[in-house]
This record gives structure tokens, C-alpha cells and sequence, in this order.
């Protein structure tokens, strides 16, 4: 529990001060977040640098307290020390502090870990990017920041741990920040037209994102995405002036980019900043100078995905550039095409279809329908029951929306019915899998929402709200209550894995060494290559695993 406790509050302590340093460096003074806004984006940043870091040294514990000798630098210089302020905290603060560390210590080993995961985390704690790591395990090409971040954030005595509490932080900054808003508004008479909407999300997530082992790469990405979302809805009404627009559209660049990188599939969030750059024109994309940083990241994301799988962005196969002796051509095509039949679950077909009839013309359906039915109408039934929770927390009253709400409620409809669109077709062609496509429940509700709501200004339940975020809050914890007590009030991630753990085996490539296996020594993979079609060599600092020719 110490371990829990001391880490939260390190991580939370580093990426609020790494998000006020950024800030303050790029001069985005007129964004005007709160504390937990500047945390949330402070660890974005800091999984920016940790990207970069990476390609120089590995992402060991030294630089967790490099970091922190860094930031205490800093704040020991600022006369506003308000993450130490006992002014600023209150009892909500402590109730969702306590909330995100059951929700930990309800967290065991995940065995979502041995695909990949872990051995990713633990390739970049100890090692920096290796050129050609995509032929140790095709999915390392993929590469996702996330892992990247949890690589960051973690110390080697208790990494099975920290992977709990990154999630936790993100969920906990995510909470606090659209608890915040929903208690500031209710408290006046007229409510924004987003605010139902924003509190559509906090119910959804507060019932259905109850187990962090779940989380993967997927969910912290839906956390930002929601949160996306929320900045958008809220800082776009109203009368902005040029330099706050400016400063807004950047942010949601860097909220976008960071999505992206996390999963590629994902890329439809860039709508909203596109439409937001084409609609004010007086936003110069080269003139900007804030732009900088923004290119100067994704030339590091694609020269990351060229050391690591020799393609501009894995597993999009015409991006690989097949020249070189590094690439990992053939492994995309192969993913490209399997992992849509995978997601369309063939290994439940038991028919008489190759795959690649199979994944066409809707054959799938049936297999697939029977397959995720269940998972189907759990999250079908969680939307339905948050959104009569949020139709019943708010309620119209006589006053009409004025023209300029009108006209931004219309935007906002056609820029999510877009999106939704877009990933719908996405969904139901390419990835039919519901854990990475929670997102979809979200749009279109905000599109009922939204609709249902169009006509009249809002006022709030407040009794109804404070009801449902009980019963929401309540549902949680029970859950987790319930996971503490079958596991006997003990957790050890490190025993729990015991019975999950693969055996390793040692090869080597020339004079390298790595591992077959997903946990315990590294680098390691789930492939051995063959000698006689894979070579090594070291070139300047980094290890290369190639192609014979």
C-alpha cells in the first residue's frame, strides 16, 4: 500500500510540474487550466520526451529521479507551490484519491500483459530503440506511446505494480476534471448546452471502467479522447479572441497527435483540428512558431516507427519501405490482412471459408455476432441506462437557445455525426472489435444528447445528479470492494503472475543476446530467427537486427 500510495503521488507530482514547465516554456499562458488539466497534459508531455529519450538511453529509474530533482529545481524556485497547498485540497480530492487506489489494490496480474505488453515495457526500460525490434514481435512495431509511458513511469522493484498506477492516474485526472466542471455548472441556473454531455461520459466511465487490469492501450486512449471531447465542447462556445483560438487549436493538435500515437486506428480525432484550422483562417500552420514543437514530434514518431519496423507507420504496408534490410514488409501485409480477419473472429469459424473469403461480403457476421453478443449488450445497456440517468438530470426550461448556441450546437452535431461516420465504416469493415471501439457508444449519444437537448436552455436536477453520481461511484467501488476481498485483502501482482508466468528461452543472434518469452530477462519477443536468414550488427549505439540478403 506504501508502494501505491508514494508512487501516485510521485507520478501525479511529476506530470503536473513537467505540464507547468512546458507551459510556461511555449508561453501557452491564456489556456488557463486547472491543476488537474496541466497534470493530464504533463503527462502527455512527458510521454512525448520519454519518446525521445529513448532513442539515446533506455528508460531505467535514473530518469524518473533525474526528473524529480529537475522539477524540485523548479518548484523550489516558483513562489506558487499549489500541489503542496493544503488550501487546495478538499474532501472530493480525498474521495477520489481513495476511489483510484482501491481500484489499484483491486488490480492484479493482468494477462493482457503477455501479448505484448510487458515485454515492450521491459525492452525500453533497459535498452533504447533497437533497429528492426519489429522482428522480435510484430506487435512491437506498432510501438504505442503508451507502453512508451508506462516504460517512463515505472521502477524495476515494482513495475507489475506501476502499470496499475499509471492507469490510475489518468483515471483518476479524468474524473477530477469532469467532476469539476459538472459541480461548477449545476450551481447555476443556466447550464452550457455541452454540460450533459460531459456528464453523459462521467457516468459511462464511472460504470463501465471499473477494472484497470482492462485497460491495455485502449482505454487510456478513450480517457484522452473523452477528454478531447470535453476541452473542445467547452472552449470553443463563446467569443474567443485570435490568440486564445490559436492557443486552443494547438492544444487539441497535441491531444490529437498524442491519441494517434497511441493507436493508429484512432486517427479520425484529427477531424476536429482540421476543421478548427480551415474554419479561422487567420490560423497560419508554418507562420505559427508554436508549431514547432508539434513537427518536431511527429518527425520523431515516424523515424521511431522507420528504426523499429522500417515502415513510416506500421502495419500500413505501403508505407514500409522494402529497400532497406531492416524492414518488416512481409509482417505487415501478413497483419494487415490477418488482423482483420482475427477481429472479424475467425477463430471461432468452424465453416468451410478461407480467411479471406470469410472476411468478405458480411460472412463473418453470424460467426462474429454470436461471438461478441454478450459484450454487445453490456455496453449497449450501460449507454442506454447513462442516458436516461443524464435526460432525467436536466431539464428544459422556457428559454430559447440563442442564435449564435444554435449555430454551435449545428457544428458540433455535423463534426461528431463525421466522426462517427468515419468510425463506424472503420468499425464494421476493418474492426469490428468492441474493447477498441468504445468511443462509438460515446458519439452517439452525444448525438441524442445533443439533438434531444436542442431547442431550450438547461437547467439541473441537482438532486437526481447527486443521486446518480452516488449510485455510479458506488457501483465502482463495490466491484472493486468485492475483487479486494476474493483475493483475500492481499496484493501481489508478482505472486498473482506465478501462474501466468512462460518460460524463457535464451538464443542468440551473432553476438546477440535475447529471449523467447514475455517475461523476465530481455530484450525479449515471442519469435526466433532463424541465423540463416538474420544477422546482427551495432551501429553507433544501437543494436540492428537485419535481413540476409
Amino acid at each position: 500500500m506504501i508502494t501505491i500510495i508514494s508512487h501516485f503521488f510521485l507520478f501525479l507530482f511529476l506530470s503536473f510540474y513537467n505540464g507547468k514547465i512546458f507551459l510556461d516554456i511555449t508561453k501557452h499562458d491564456r489556456l488557463k487550466l486547472n491543476f488537474f488539466e496541466i497534470s493530464l497534459f504533463g503527462l502527455i508531455v512527458t510521454s512525448f520526451i520519454a519518446q525521445i529519450i529513448n532513442f539515446f538511453c533506455p528508460l531505467n529509474d535514473y530518469l524518473i529521479i533525474f526528473n524529480l530533482f529537475f522539477v524540485l529545481v523548479f518548484f523550489f524556485q516558483r513562489k506558487d507551490k499549489s500541489i503542496l497547498s493544503l488550501r487546495k485540497i478538499d474532501f472530493i480530492n480525498i474521495f477520489f484519491l481513495i476511489f483510484v487506489i482501491l481500484q489499484i489494490y483491486g488490480s492484479g496480474f493482468s494477462d493482457d500483459l503477455d501479448h505484448y505488453h510487458y515485454s515492450y515495457i521491459k525492452n525500453t526500460d533497459t535498452t533504447n530503440y533497437i533497429i528492426g525490434l519489429g522482428h522480435l514481435n510484430h506487435n512491437f512495431a506498432n510501438s504505442s506511446i503508451w507502453l512508451i509511458t508506462h516504460s517512463y513511469f515505472n521502477f524495476n522493484y515494482s513495475s507489475l505494480q506501476d502499470i496499475h498506477i499509471v492507469n490510475a492516474l489518468i483515471l483518476y485526472l479524468f474524473i477530477s476534471i469532469f467532476f469539476k466542471e459538472v459541480k461548477n455548472i449545476i450551481s447555476k441556473k443556466k447550464i452550457n448546452i455541452f454540460i450533459p454531455s460531459i456528464f453523459f461520459i462521467l457516468i459511462f466511465v464511472l460504470v463501465k471502467y471499473t477494472r484497470l487490469k482492462e485497460f491495455g492501450i485502449d482505454r487510456p486512449a478513450f480517457l484522452i479522447m473523452f477528454f478531447f471531447i470535453f476541452f473542445f465542447l467547452k472552449n470553443f462556445y463563446g467569443k474567443n479572441s485570435e490568440n486564445q483560438i490559436n492557443e486552443k487549436i494547438v492544444f487539441l493538435i497535441y491531444l490529437s497527435i498524442f491519441i494517434f500515437f497511441i493507436k493508429i486506428t484512432y486517427f479520425f480525432i484529427g477531424i476536429v483540428p482540421m476543421y478548427l484550422i480551415i474554419k479561422y483562417k487567420k490560423f497560419k500552420i508554418f507562420k505559427n512558431l508554436k508549431f514547432i514543437p508539434i513537427y518536431l514530434l511527429i518527425f520523431i514518431y515516424v523515424l521511431k516507427n522507420f528504426l523499429i519496423s522500417g515502415c513510416l507507420v506500421y502495419p500500413i504496408p505501403s508505407t514500409c519501405i522494402d529497400w532497406i534490410s531492416w524492414n518488416t514488409k512481409e509482417n505487415a501485409e501478413k497483419w494487415y490482412l490477418l488482423g482483420e480477419v482475427l477481429n472479424k473472429s475467425w477463430y471461432k469459424y468452424d465453416g468451410i471459408l478461407n480467411e479471406l473469403t470469410y472476411s468478405k461480403n458480411f460472412n463473418w457476421f453470424k460467426t462474429w455476432f454470436y461471438t461478441t453478443k454478450n459484450e454487445l449488450l453490456e455496453f449497449s445497456l450501460t449507454t442506454f441506462l447513462a442516458l436516461v440517468f443524464t435526460i432525467f438530470s436536466f431539464k428544459q426550461n422556457s428559454i430559447r437557445l440563442t442564435k449564435y448556441e444554435k449555430n454551435y450546437l449545428n457544428t458540433c452535431l455535423k463534426i461528431f455525426f463525421l466522426i462517427f461516420s468515419i468510425s463506424i465504416f472503420v468499425f464494421i469493415f476493418k474492426l469490428p472489435v468492441i474493447r477498441m471501439a468504445h468511443y462509438l457508444f460515446i458519439l452517439i449519444s452525444i448525438l441524442i444528447i445533443m439533438k434531444w437537448f436542442s431547442k431550450f436552455n438547461l437547467n439541473a436536477n441537482r438532486f437526481i445528479i447527486i443521486i446518480i453520481l452516488l449510485f455510479s461511484f458506488t457501483f465502482n467501488i463495490s466491484k472493486n470492494l468485492s475483487r479486494i476481498s476474493n483475493n483475500n485483502f492481499e496484493n501481489n501482482p508478482h505472486k498473482n503472475i506465478q501462474a501466468f508466468k512462460s518460460s524463457q528461452t535464451k538464443h542468440k543472434l551473432g553476438d546477440f543476446i535475447y529471449y523467447h518469452g514475455w517475461y523476465g530477462d530481455y530484450p525479449a519477443g515471442n519469435t526466433i530467427l532463424d541465423n540463416s536468414l538474420f544477422a546482427h550488427k551495432k551501429i553507433l549505439i544501437f543494436n540492428m537486427i537485419y535481413k540476409i540478403n
